[in-house]
């Protein structure tokens, strides 16, 4: 209704404050269906299906996981120039120091007390530690090569499956006070804890490979591809349940899981990612009551300070936020359109006339008080998001 009336008044000659959409425009890689491995200044450089995204405000900079490269990347926010900080391009592996090789490399977060990034280099099935003063890359959680479900210290805890077509895609949280770091095991339906003092790694909530929909506690909960992350401030750590359709809240004290939003198919074999041969009716774009909401795969979650948290809403192709106050999801970005494949596509940028779009965004990053910046992968681009 909001596009109808704006093109309304325009008609008119009613003058106009703008747009009433959101500014996306694309600040690196080519926002087109070519891929590849380059450095360079904004469009000039390369991505291959870029995902995981952290922001720095020190250095206002941001970097991305790159995993098809098999690289982490930095972008200037001032100069827009693209460089690789770790990995070598187009090229896997699972060595350390400071020529380090990475394995699909996709969520990332940054620990600002310790100046580095902790990211899931999922191919090696590991968490791994990227010192940004020193660009050194270690391991501390997990053994390449050798996945499972296994909680333990450090080198003996266990992550992923040994199965080649499932990298475990889910994200990470920080609590930066606490030592506290969050990973959602995607691939064993479960959350993980990591002490980053001791190195001890637990399992928070779900049960090891059982897919499944069920609030509750600890013991009796499950999950269906966890993937995105957020803790709200307020002891609770909020959850991108993919293949649940769903968001839900872990709380941390009493270790129990709610569901906030969305709805989960009866079969839980039926989901909203292009391999599913049946849609179910919960996968949808509805927006309203935080517990009336639907979502067509909610892969990444991000906090907005105290007000709410941003939801990657990857197959509905748009960005929506949970207002914690109201208790309501809206729309904030993008314009809905379903995902029918996972192949490469172009992005839209936003004009007077038409809002911008994304093509299977999977991952943002937030710049208080109003900025965006969003993973379209399927565009092998970043984007920036002013919103309104």
């Amino acid at each position: 209704m909001r596009f109808v009336l704006f093109a309304l008044l325009a008609a008119c000659g009613v003058p106009s404050a703008g747009p009433s959409w959101p500014s996306i425009v694309t600040i690196a890689g080519k926002n087109a269906e070519t891929y590849g491995y380059r450095d360079g200044v904004g469009v000039d450089a390369l991505f291959a299906g870029p995902e995981g995204l952290a922001y720095d405000a020190k250095r206002n900079a941001l970097y991305v996981a790159d995993p098809a490269n098999h690289v982490l990347r930095r972008i200037d926010l001032a100069s827009m120039e693209v460089t690789t900080l770790a990995g070598v391009g187009e090229k896997a592996g699972a060595t350390d120091g400071t020529a380090a090789l990475l394995n699909w490399p996709r969520a990332v977060v940054l620990h600002p007390k310790e100046d580095a990034l902790y990211f899931t280099d999922t191919g090696n099935r590991t968490i791994r530690r990227l010192d940004l003063s020193t660009l050194e890359v270690t391991t501390p959680f997990g053994t390449a090569g050798k996945s499972g479900t296994a909680d333990g210290v450090g080198p003996d805890a266990r992550f992923g499956t040994s199965s080649p077509f499932m990298f475990w895609s889910g994200g990470l949280a920080l609590d930066a006070e606490a030592d506290q770091l969050y990973v959602a095991d995607s691939a064993n339906q479960t959350l993980r804890v990591m002490d980053l003092r001791t190195r001890a790694v637990t399992t928070l909530i779900g049960k090891a490979r059982v897919a499944g929909y069920r609030d509750g506690t600890a013991d009796e909960a499950t999950l269906n591809k966890p993937t995105g992350l957020a803790l709200d401030g307020r002891g609770g750590l909020y959850v991108g349940d993919a293949n649940s359709l769903t968001v839900r809240r872990v709380d941390l004290a009493a270790r129990t899981i709610t569901t906030v939003g969305g709805k989960a198919p009866v079969d839980t074999n039926t989901f909203c990612e292009v391999i599913s041969p049946t849609l179910p009716p919960e996968c949808a774009w509805v927006d309203g009551a935080a517990t009336e909401s639907r979502y067509r795969f909610p892969f990444d979650l991000l906090p907005r300070g105290e007000r709410g948290l941003f939801v990657v809403d990857a197959h509905n192709n748009v960005i929506r936020e949970l207002d914690f106050a109201t208790n309501t999801v809206s729309t904030v970005a993008g314009v809905q359109r379903t995902i029918l494949d996972d192949f490469p596509h172009a992005s839209t940028e936003s004009t007077a006339s038409e809002p911008g779009t994304f093509w299977h965004p999977t991952h943002a990053a937030f710049r208080p008080p109003n900025t965006l910046y969003v993973a379209d992968r399927a565009a092998n681009c970043i984007r920036q998001v002013e919103l309104r």
